[in-house]
């Protein structure tokens, strides 16, 4: 007879908590893979302290990235990248429609104009048959063009100055004067298109000289970001070697960007626009414009960080 209180043979592991029981397998492998992660966090924020003790640019680099993360960077950088796509849409069409009434005074000049900038097959053949078709609405398009390309410049010009105030803990204060503002937008797009096709220009007809100018490309692109990060807000104090680091980093990512573009993904974007059609290319146009926009952040929260070491402000910690 069982004992008073006891519970069955079969029923005595279920539930008692037996690390030998089969049903606590998986509770068992659940403690030892929480307390692995925890060890290994231990050890990471060990090494990251012992690493930022040793050298300032790693304990810069650290700052940065939790100045970005406080601010919520990546959601910075979707504004930044959504505006751009909306600032390069009435852009490329004033391309197209300049190239449109060259079209129009002279059969098949757009395409030799791609031939000369050393563009691909895939993308002569859309320049030439978007020239063609916008001969039909060129007048049409002026006006449509003109503010859209103003729309576009005075927003991607808010939303940079925006992210540059969060950056430097500043306040955001309204555009004295958006034409200006818009101008200067379209004045860096043009200046860094042309950059971008003069190096293709000067590739395609001569490849030594054409690679050596592609090494040294993220020159003129950081001088770029470095005269328009100058002109954002900052702290006044702030001269403008402040921003070369930012810069630096800008026209590093863009140059890296540029060679993967020409070398790799021209063909690819041909065949993606096969198989996937223009909402491909559309989507990875997007992609590149939010990494470019990830990098624009994070030269703003790198070029504060640096500052602030070199300036700490007093009773901050």
């Amino acid at each position: 007879m069982p004992v008073r209180g006891s519970l069955p043979a079969e029923g005595r592991n279920h539930g008692s908590g037996d690390p030998d029981a089969p049903g606590n397998d998986g509770d068992r492998r659940a403690a030892r893979l929480q307390r692995r992660l925890a060890t290994a966090s231990e050890r990471l924020a060990t090494t990251v302290d012992t690493a930022r003790d040793r050298s300032r640019t790693v304990d810069a680099t650290v700052r940065a990235y939790e100045r970005d993360r406080a601010a919520v960077g990546a959601v910075l950088a979707g504004a930044v990248a959504f505006r751009l796509f909306v600032f390069l849409l009435p852009l490329t069409l004033t391309l197209v429609t300049l190239l449109g009434a060259v079209e129009a005074l002279d059969r098949g000049a757009a395409a030799d104009v791609g031939r000369e900038l050393g563009m691909g097959t895939y993308l002569i053949d859309s320049v030439e048959g978007a020239a063609e078709q916008s001969q039909r609405s060129l007048w049409a398009l002026v006006p449509l063009v003109l503010v859209a390309v103003y729309t576009g410049g005075v927003a991607i010009t808010k939303v940079l100055a925006a992210v540059y105030a969060i950056a430097w803990g500043r306040r955001p204060a309204k555009l004295r004067n958006n034409i200006r503002a818009a101008l200067a937008a379209l004045g860096l797009a043009v200046a860094t298109v042309a950059l971008t096709a003069g190096t293709q220009a000067l590739r395609h007809r001569s490849g030594g000289l054409g690679l050596t100018l592609s090494l040294l490309e993220f020159l003129p692109f950081s001088a770029l970001w470095l005269l328009a990060s100058s002109r954002l807000p900052h702290d006044p104090r702030a001269r403008w070697t402040a921003h070369v680091p930012g810069a630096l980093l800008l026209g590093l990512a863009v140059w890296g960007a540029h060679l993967v573009s020409v070398y790799y993904l021209a063909r690819r974007v041909q065949k993606a626009s096969e198989l996937y059609g223009s909402l491909g290319v559309a989507a990875a146009i997007l992609a590149w414009l939010f990494l470019l926009s990830r990098v624009m952040v994070a030269s703003a929260m790198l070029n504060a960080t640096l500052w602030e070491r070199r300036h700490p402000v007093e009773g901050a910690p």
